[in-house]
């Protein structure tokens, strides 16, 4: 009797072991396969450099040009300056000989800009002509300018009729401290042609050296 109730008991656990391993999920044997990236970047550098710095206009006279005029001169040529003082402040500067040495003539410079003549009277610089060329003044003003322009950056400038040239102007500018100093603009009516700088009454000639 005992022999069949063990055998019958261990039967059942038999069984009900069956049972478990049955009911277990199988392990989840799924393979992931990963490829890997290439994650390698490939720079290119470029050896060009492109400058984004602004260029002046060509020919406009800057502040490191030097030569910029005023209603005293252009640069460090001033008007009153002996010709010893003027060959002292631009290297190069003279004056033609001449047995009057208080004659009207002009001096020259090889770093003088083309088209601008020194007028020398007395043994002095007396003025400064711009005939030609992009050279500007302080204010920014040029050969080719409008009378329009110059009355603007000029608004103190007075206005009297040419001499010789039917329905131009001269635009005299005074500065603002008065004394004896000049520009006057030579217009042929809408366009500055020349002007000068300098002293009365010389800045005043209207056929210069004559």
């Amino acid at each position: 009797m005992n022999i069949v109730r063990t055998s019958a008991a261990l039967s059942l656990a038999l069984a009900l072991a069956a049972c478990v391993k049955t009911e277990q999920k199988p392990a989840d044997s799924t393979t992931i396969t990963t490829t890997p990236v290439d994650t390698t970047t490939t720079v290119t550098t470029s050896n060009t450099q492109t400058s984004t710095q602004p260029q002046p206009p060509g020919g406009v006279a800057t502040p490191s040009d030097g030569w910029v005029v005023t209603e005293g001169g252009i640069g460090k040529l001033r008007a009153g300056m002996t010709v010893a003082e003027a060959k002292a402040a631009v290297p190069g500067f003279s004056v033609p000989a001449s047995r009057d040495s208080t004659a009207c003539t002009y001096g020259k410079a090889n770093s003088l800009p083309a088209g601008v003549f020194v007028m020398v009277e007395g043994g002095k610089v007396v003025r400064v002509e711009v005939r030609k060329g992009d050279v500007a003044t302080s204010a920014g003003a040029r050969i080719g300018d409008t009378e329009e322009r110059i009355k603007t950056l000029y608004p103190n400038a007075t206005s009297s009729p040419h001499k010789y040239t039917a329905g131009g102007h001269y635009l005299t500018v005074v500065p603002a401290g008065g004394g004896d100093s000049r520009i006057i603009f030579e217009t042929d009516g809408k366009k500055v042609v020349n002007y000068r700088a300098g002293l009365r009454p010389q800045v005043e000639y209207v056929e210069g050296c004559s």
